[in-house]
C-alpha cells in the first residue's frame, strides 16, 4: 500500500475519532442547534454561555469540514 494513502487514512481516522468524540459530549447542545440555530436560545435553553455554545458549533462544524475534505481526497486518489 502506498503511504500516501496510509498517512491519508491515518489523518481520517483521527479526524473521525476527534468528531464523534465532540459529538458525543456536546450532542444535546448540536441537536438543539440542528433542528433550532440560534446560539442565544440555546444559551438559554443549556444554561451555558454563548460563547461556549458558538465554539461547541464550530468545532462541531470544523470536525465535518475536515471529515468532507478527507473523504474528497480518498476519492481522487
Amino acid at each position: 500500500m502506498n503511504k500516501k494513502i496510509k498517512i491519508i487514512d491515518l489523518i481520517h481516522d483521527f479526524f473521525l475519532i476527534k468528531g464523534h468524540e465532540h459529538f458525543n459530549s456536546y450532542s444535546c447542545v448540536i441537536d438543539s442547534y440542528n433542528s433550532e440555530p440560534g446560539l442565544f436560545n440555546i444559551s438559554e435553553k443549556h444554561e451555558i454561555g454563548v460563547v461556549q455554545v458558538y465554539e461547541i458549533m464550530r468545532e462541531y462544524r470544523l470536525n465535518e469540514l475536515n471529515r468532507n475534505v478527507i473523504l474528497k481526497i480518498k476519492e481522487t486518489m
